[in-house]
């Protein structure tokens, strides 16, 4: 007895740990997730690393450069020995070795150009993460509320079932006694069919909603997973909305597909200032260390002796620094035809960040004008529940005492069903589109 009792409570416990692990899943948690498991997001990334690179790249442009290299030759046959400078037949080694450097001192500042370009080309692409990120929150955040949304909806249907259910359970024992005709009966308990497809159809939107928002987030399945309804998820609470201009005046300053468009227009006037620099003259400093060796070759100072190679590289040493000033003349315009297309690509890109504001501002209103909307539709959804209570009431008094038949009563609560749903869509679609309006003022996106 002993020992089935230790094994009931290992069971108990294990079962109660199980439930207790379950995870549920906060808005701010899954956006999180979202972001860090997203593949777009991710080629994002990548994209700013090559950026970083080719900063890293324009800087160190500035450094001189610097290569060496040797040579060893085995002849045989005719050839020239450059100990003696003529010609003969003969089996020779020779060699040389050298280093040179050269560094620009001066060429119409284009590296100084190149480096702001790879900083704002570095922005942007930083601006492009971010709004890769944005675009994700948004779908994961209507996915999200699309849950909660089928999850109340489906409480909606439940309940009302269990009215049905009850109305069903009365109406047996009044056709019992005789005191309501049997067809009544047979009508609720239609009603309460019905009532059951509507509880397995919210039963499979709410499965679906999951699937969605679980495949958002790169889940291999839906699993045990499931989301964190808020507390409070009132509508009174909501402040008054901002005006247009105001609302748009902040997203200016936070949205990052403004300042990747403002990125990109500096990116393309620094193009112009290269291709401008390519008309000045380029000074750059050369350095150059060369040396050589041969086998024929003698020490002057001891001619019949061995001449080490180490000695030959040491005495035929030549060193040269050269100044070099290179002056554009004339290239076939091609110096001037590409200054023309950056010009072109500068005003290109000034029409590209008018577009995205006015693109911007256009969402901004349309979403505030939806906003305003969904907060009248949601005030006169609640007038209609409230009525639409009332008059089930009333119909339900009526009912029960004999003086409305079954289809009168079915109707009225179908009305309340849904103006009880109406409200419920109405309410999701209102705090969302507030939410919307946070997000554009760069307020995250939380419940």
């Amino acid at each position: 007895m002993r020992t089935i009792l230790i094994g009931l409570s290992a069971i108990f416990f294990s079962i109660s740990g199980n439930v207790s692990a379950q995870k549920y899943w906060s808005l701010e948690e899954c956006i999180k997730y979202s972001q860090e498991k997203n593949i777009q997001i991710k080629r994002k990334e990548l994209l700013t690393q090559s950026s970083s690179n080719n900063l890293f790249q324009s800087k160190m442009n500035l450094l001189p450069s610097l290569g060496a290299g040797a040579d060893h030759n085995y002849s045989s046959g005719r050839s020239l020995n450059q100990e003696e400078y003529k010609w003969e037949n003969a089996n020779l080694q020779q060699g040389t070795l050298g280093v040179q450097s050269e560094v620009v001192l001066f060429n119409g500042l284009q590296n100084y150009n190149d480096i702001q370009k790879a900083k704002f080309d570095l922005m942007q692409s930083l601006a492009e993460l971010e709004k890769a990120k944005n675009d994700v929150s948004i779908n994961i955040a209507t996915a999200y509320l699309q849950v909660l949304f089928s999850e109340e909806l489906l409480e909606v249907a439940k309940s009302q079932l269990d009215v049905s259910k009850l109305q069903v359970e009365r109406n047996k024992k009044l056709v019992e006694v005789g005191n309501v005709a049997r067809g009544n009966l047979l009508d609720i308990q239609a009603q309460a069919a019905r009532e059951q497809v509507n509880v397995t159809n919210a039963e499979n939107n709410l499965k679906i909603a999951y699937l969605t928002l679980t495949q958002m987030l790169e889940l291999d399945s839906v699993g045990d997973f499931r989301v964190q309804r808020p507390e409070n998820l009132t509508l009174e609470e909501v402040l008054p909305m901002q005006t247009v201009s105001e609302i748009y005046n902040q997203a200016v300053m936070a949205m990052p597909e403004i300042k990747s468009s403002e990125y990109f227009l500096k990116s393309t006037e620094k193009d112009l200032a290269i291709a401008k620099g390519r008309l000045s003259p380029r000074l750059s400093l050369s350095g150059t260390y060369y040396s050589r060796y041969n086998e024929f070759a003698k020490d002057p100072l001891n001619p019949t002796g061995d001449y080490a190679y180490s000695s030959q590289i040491k005495d035929n040493q030549y060193k040269q620094i050269s100044l070099s000033l290179s002056i554009p003349i004339f290239n076939r315009y091609a110096t001037r035809t590409q200054i023309s297309n950056s010009k072109i690509y500068v005003h290109d890109a000034q029409y590209n960040l008018l577009d995205t504001k006015k693109a911007l501002y256009k969402l901004i209103q349309q979403a505030h004008a939806d906003a305003i909307g969904a907060y009248t539709n949601y005030n006169s959804r609640k007038e209609a529940v409230i009525s639409s209570e009332e008059a089930f009431k009333y119909t339900q008094q009526k009912y029960d005492v004999g003086m409305s038949n079954a289809v009168d009563y079915n109707i009225s609560k179908n009305n309340l069903i849904k103006a009880k749903s109406d409200l419920v869509q109405s309410k999701f679609e209102y705090f969302f589109k507030i939410k919307v309006l946070d997000f554009y003022r760069g307020v995250p996106l939380k419940l």
